[in-house]
């Protein structure tokens, strides 16, 4: 649920006009006239960020459950592209209550770590949900150790 509200948050981002920016700092007058007010991109500023946690576990309804048939582990999967492709859809469980309680875990997820979805999603950093869900959170803590099979 963590790596698919980043990969949500992440695409989101991506559709910001680069140059739609967004006025910060103080609305408060200075003794000598000025503002100290500064323009910055609206795209992975503060306000963006806030507002797209708020929405962003809607689109949980867009994923299905997809359990990997050599380790039985459970992921969950994109059924509806962003672009509207065809996807492959074998395997994979689509209903209500999988997409209930992935928004439900998505919802828990967005609000426990908003600060840390904030802090990590205002840069454009590396890697993100494996900083995010395995290292800094321990939710996706698989992610890391999957097992090799052995000779």
């Amino acid at each position: 649920a963590c790596r698919a509200l980043v990969d949500e948050l992440e695409w989101e981002i991506s559709q910001v006009d680069p140059r739609k920016t967004i006025q910060m700092g103080s609305f408060r007058i200075n003794p000598d006239g000025s503002q100290s007010v500064v323009e910055v991109p609206y795209a992975r500023s503060e306000a963006h960020l806030t507002e797209l946690l708020e929405r962003v576990c809607e689109k949980m309804k867009e994923y299905g459950e997809k359990t990997d048939p050599s380790t039985h582990r459970k992921s969950y999967v994109r059924v509806i592209s962003h672009d509207g492709t065809k996807m492959d859809l074998s395997g994979v469980k689509f209903d209500g209550d999988v997409t209930s309680s992935l928004k439900f875990a998505c919802e828990s997820i967005a609000e426990e770590y908003e600060d840390e979805l904030i802090e990590f999603l205002s840069h454009e950093a590396e890697n993100v949900k494996d900083r995010l869900c395995s290292k800094r959170t321990d939710l996706c803590d698989h992610a890391l150790h999957i097992p090799h099979d052995e000779l």
